[in-house]
């Protein structure tokens, strides 16, 4: 006589496999999850190599971060020959990719000057944060131009250089307590960062290479174009949107030259501490394994001068002026994120406890 399961052991067998794929799931999600970081980790590990390669042949002299990937000529707006070719849709723009004809046949002079130092271009894309960007799209608008909609969001890359490298700095303590009043025009000098031995902090302290996302992390949700005000955020971390009268600022903040500018929110002007307003600066991204699929709340990854990953969280991102009460203080103490970007030992201009 021939054995069959019956009902209600194939119906036990069934919930078996139910209950370890639950189990099971999760975990392998979460494995999937930290290869593909490590991905990310890896290729900026690369950039920093090849940020070595290109300071040993250029006396340590760092590039400009503005022009990294594509050249000064290709953002002139002045050459009608360009017009075709937006600043504002550079990262996601593949008719201006590394690898594409434009810039590898037709017009090499198009090439940024870390053209020649980028093994291959899978490197500058981090794959999570292609695809975070690619679905929220690029909301930039910057002097030079606005996003045009009908060139297609293809994320050609998603790390930045530290925008504080190969500059000068402005830099002062300030006369008043806190009140920003004032300087102390003792103080006041002009800080050179052209050359990596004049980085004067740690090496593992300043960071190299960034992600960021291509929409700026707000109270407002409003982004850099004003379309779309429903991505609000509990903090800010990067520009806000406004308008004063028929001026329209363009506050940092989304993906756009591979320039990451994670500024200090005061500057020096005639012997006077001043304050940028709206918030000035650009930020870390945060689609790294976001909170219930809200891309705000999540991490990224950056490089140090001295080679080493480490994660950034919204933790660390935040400033004293900008702590809520639903996010941990930073760890980088009152700077926040400025402390990541700041290649000075000394302060930026109206002190940290001011940032």
């Amino acid at each position: 006589m021939n054995k069959a399961f019956t009902l209600i052991e194939l119906l036990v067998v069934i919930a078996v496999i139910a209950v370890l794929m639950a189990i099971g799931l999760p975990s392998l999600r979460r494995v999937h999850e930290i290869c593909k970081e490590t991905e990310c980790q890896n290729n900026l590990r690369q950039l920093s190599l090849s940020m070595k390669d290109y300071l040993s042949d250029h006396d340590g002299l760092f590039p400009s971060a503005y022009s990294l990937y594509h050249s000064p000529e290709s953002m002139d707006m002045r050459m009608e020959a360009w017009h075709e070719y937006p600043v504002c849709c550079r990262w996601h723009d593949e008719r201006m990719a590394l690898d594409g004809p434009l810039l590898k046949l037709e017009h090499p002079e198009l090439r940024g000057s870390f053209w020649n130092y980028i093994d291959r271009t899978e490197m500058l894309v981090c794959k999570v944060g292609k695809r975070a960007n690619e679905l929220r799209g690029c909301y930039n608008t910057c002097i030079a131009c606005d996003h045009r909609d009908d060139i297609g969001v293809n994320a050609q890359y998603t790390y930045c250089m530290n925008w504080y490298l190969g500059r000068e700095l402005l830099v002062g303590r300030s006369s008043g307590e806190s009140d920003a009043s004032g300087i102390d025009v003792k103080t006041k000098r002009v800080y050179s960062v052209r050359r990596e031995t004049q980085v004067t902090r740690s090496a593992s302290d300043v960071y190299l290479f960034g992600e960021e996302n291509s929409w700026a992390i707000n109270t407002q949700g409003r982004q850099l174009n004003g379309r779309h005000p429903d991505l609000a955020a509990e903090y800010d971390l990067s520009g806000r949107y406004k308008y004063e009268g028929s001026i329209r600022y363009m506050a940092r903040g989304g993906l756009c030259l591979p320039s990451l500018e994670v500024r200090s929110i005061y500057y020096i002007d005639s012997n006077r501490l001043c304050q940028i307003q709206p918030y000035p600066s650009d930020a870390f991204a945060t689609y790294h394994r976001p909170r219930r699929g809200d891309l705000n709340t999540g991490h990224s990854y950056i490089v140090m001068l001295d080679g080493h990953t480490r994660k950034v969280t919204v933790s660390d991102q935040l400033r004293l002026s900008k702590q809520v009460p639903t996010v941990e203080p930073s760890q980088l103490g009152p700077g926040g994120n400025v402390a990541l970007a700041w290649p000075s030992d000394i302060p930026p201009s109206g002190g940290w406890d001011n940032q």
